[in-house]
């Protein structure tokens, strides 16, 4: 565990397509970080009001907005949905809440709060919410509490 900078943020709407992924209106946050000397994507794809987590080492946002039929992407998705992160379990939001509780000291609690704040921020938000953090260490930001928090 280390600090997370924030190299990009990506936060749009799926086109639909995937039963276990996005669906038309569905949001998708895709955020490319980097810890020390490793950079990685983690997406989360919230459907139905439950969160879909990924990581990745290359940047999949556009595949997941359009909704990619492609077989061999679900498989990919399939070996990269995670349900923890450095110890924070990324079940159903009040799961994740219950986990960012029992780890505050932990400096990934900061990078799943920004991620869910962001999926859970209103349209009209989601400009200043990506400028929160773009270019920053998210452990450094005062991340506001999101409507699950």
């Amino acid at each position: 565990m280390g600090k997370f900078f924030v190299e990009d943020v990506k936060c749009g709407l799926g086109k639909g397509g995937m039963s276990c992924g996005p669906g038309t209106g569905e949001v998708i946050v895709s955020i490319n970080v980097k810890e020390g000397d490793d950079s990685f994507w983690i997406s989360n794809v919230e459907v139905n009001g439950i969160p879909n987590f990924y990581i990745s080492e290359e940047d999949i946002f556009d595949k997941l907005c359009n909704g990619s039929d492609e077989e061999d992407f679900f498989e990919f998705l399939e070996k990269r949905n995670i349900d923890s992160f450095e110890k924070i379990s990324l079940g159903e939001y009040d799961e994740i809440r219950k986990s960012i509780n029992q780890n505050v000291d932990n400096p990934a609690v900061s990078l799943i709060r920004y991620i869910i704040l962001l999926t859970r921020c209103p349209l009209e938000s989601v400009e200043a919410v990506v400028a929160m953090a773009k270019g920053k260490f998210v452990d450094e930001l005062e991340i506001p509490a999101s409507d699950v928090e």
